[in-house]
């Protein structure tokens, strides 16, 4: 039982910590991870548009971009998609190879792309683990 308190105690910490700041970025970072699922089945044309539009606030748009080649070099998928030149060539390799393996792997890949992207957005202020519970959770509340 003690290590059940235990347990309560460090995740009700842990979710006391999660701010509307984080929250926004959140939910930023699973729309970027299902708008990179939804392309799974797609053609490969105007990714970044696709995830990021037009009218997104230029400085948050630049910090989402940032955000998602850190996310793609870090994930290192297939290691020829950190060599490409730009982001829209790696996000264009990271698709692909993602549509090459199995679905619970995409899945499970997004899901990581989901919290480094989450981290990234926050400005890399508190422990990777936070993050992963974060984006798991925000990822079971949309379903």
């Amino acid at each position: 039982m003690a290590f059940c308190r235990k347990t309560r105690s460090k995740i009700k910490q842990v979710l006391q910590q999660f701010d509307a700041f984080i929250e926004r970025h959140a939910e930023e970072a699973l729309r970027v991870t299902k708008t990179i699922k939804s392309l799974l089945e797609s053609p490969l044309v105007n990714l970044l548009e696709a995830i990021i539009p037009g009218d997104a606030d230029t400085i948050f748009k630049n910090k989402v971009l940032q955000a998602l080649e850190t996310g793609i070099d870090t994930l290192n998928i297939v290691n020829t998609c950190r060599q490409e030149p730009n982001l829209d060539a790696k996000l264009v390799c990271f698709v692909k190879a993602l549509k090459e393996v199995s679905p619970d792997l995409q899945d499970a890949v997004l899901q990581k792309l989901q919290s480094i992207l989450l981290r990234e957005l926050d400005g890399n202020t508190r422990k990777q683990n936070i993050y992963d519970l974060f984006s798991q959770a925000a990822y079971s509340n949309s379903k």
